[in-house]
């Protein structure tokens, strides 16, 4: 009887012992597909979604240093994100390279836009109040020679006028070519970071073995329409500039029309008495 409960007790704990092999190797088998499907999810790449022309078209639109500056620091803060994503390790590598070397140049684009505008603004101020002092001498001038003969304040307000004006030409047209050699300068530039990026790109493509033919030839023709765009988008930004010179300049000229219908004018009074032609001196000041 002692032997035949000993026999059932030996039988039972086998049982257990073959019951809690088997649940310790499902454990295993699951911690195994575990790190499997671990290291597959850690060999998948986040995507990056940098848009190259983001800081560019911004760039290009900026009149102003003031505004430049805000689209510098826009840059720096986008190159900052990019170092931030190399160093996770989470995004494609060669990826997230192309995206910083072409930050890094827009971040060096920037910097030439806030100094380009900077210098264009400091001409501009000088040339205003050259113009507002010349202005002022002239009304003090005329005020001091209002008594003198009239064909003697008439001549020395010509050549005064005359050197004015010519000083007022050549100063618009140093700042014509000044902003014509800035805008080229910065297209070329951002034209060079744009190019650059897509051959990094392209680059980068053919040396992934996991891109098939098909997918190559895809990326390699959006590349192209890429680039062509850029270019026409080039076009349409130095036509842009050059019309808006053309307009600044013009403005100018109708100024200097303005001025030059004055003299004529006060000078369609020569015929008038000495009194008379004081007036219209101070009038047309």
């Amino acid at each position: 009887m002692s032997m035949a409960v000993n026999g059932g007790s030996a039988a039972g704990t086998a049982g257990s012992f073959n019951h809690v092999s088997g649940v310790q190797g499902k454990d295993k088998s699951i911690q195994k597909w575990k790190k499997v499907g671990e290291s597959k999810k850690s060999r998948i790449k986040k995507p990056l979604n940098y848009n190259p022309r983001e800081i560019s078209n911004q760039l290009v639109r900026a009149s102003k240093s003031r505004v430049a500056a805000v689209v510098l620091v826009r840059a720096k803060v986008k190159l900052g994100s990019l170092r931030q994503a190399y160093a996770s390790g989470q995004y494609d590598m060669g990826e997230v390279r192309t995206a910083l070397a072409h930050a890094r140049r827009m971040v060096e684009c920037s910097r030439l836009k806030v100094r380009n505008l900077k210098e264009e603004e400091t001409i501009k101020s000088r040339n205003d109040k050259g113009e507002s002092l010349g202005k002022q001498k002239k009304k003090s001038e005329v005020r001091r020679r209002v008594k003198k003969k009239e064909q003697e304040i008439k001549a020395k307000i010509a050549v005064e006028e005359s050197h004015r004006v010519l000083k007022e030409k050549q100063m618009q047209q140093e700042l014509r070519q000044k902003r014509q050699k800035h805008r080229s300068e910065e297209l070329g530039k951002i034209s060079e970071a744009d190019m650059k990026y897509i051959e990094d790109k392209m680059k980068e493509n053919q040396n992934s073995s996991s891109i098939q033919e098909s997918g190559a030839v895809l990326e390699i023709s959006a590349a192209s329409a890429q680039l062509a765009e850029i270019k026409m988008m080039e076009q349409q930004i130095e036509q842009q500039v050059e019309n808006q010179v053309e307009m600044e300049l013009g403005s100018l000229d109708m100024g200097g029309a303005d001025v030059s219908m004055q003299g004529a004018v006060s000078g369609g009074c020569e015929t008038q008495g000495a009194e008379t032609a004081a007036v219209t001196v101070d009038v047309t000041i």
